[in-house]
């Protein structure tokens, strides 16, 4: 497994995905702790559901 970390905040990711026609379903931030200044964040999304027939 592999993966990018980008200098974003969480509120702007989630953003992005919403642009993109992502739903985000879930949400998980870590605030700074001791010797970090930025808050660390995993999010999920998917594409919304098609209707049925669609």
């Amino acid at each position: 497994m592999s993966y990018r970390t980008h200098l974003l905040s969480p509120d702007t990711v989630a953003g992005l995905l919403h642009d993109a026609g992502l739903v985000v379903t879930a949400r998980l931030v870590q605030e700074p702790v001791e010797g970090l200044t930025r808050p660390q964040a995993c999010l999920l999304a998917r594409r919304p559901a098609q209707p049925a027939g669609g």
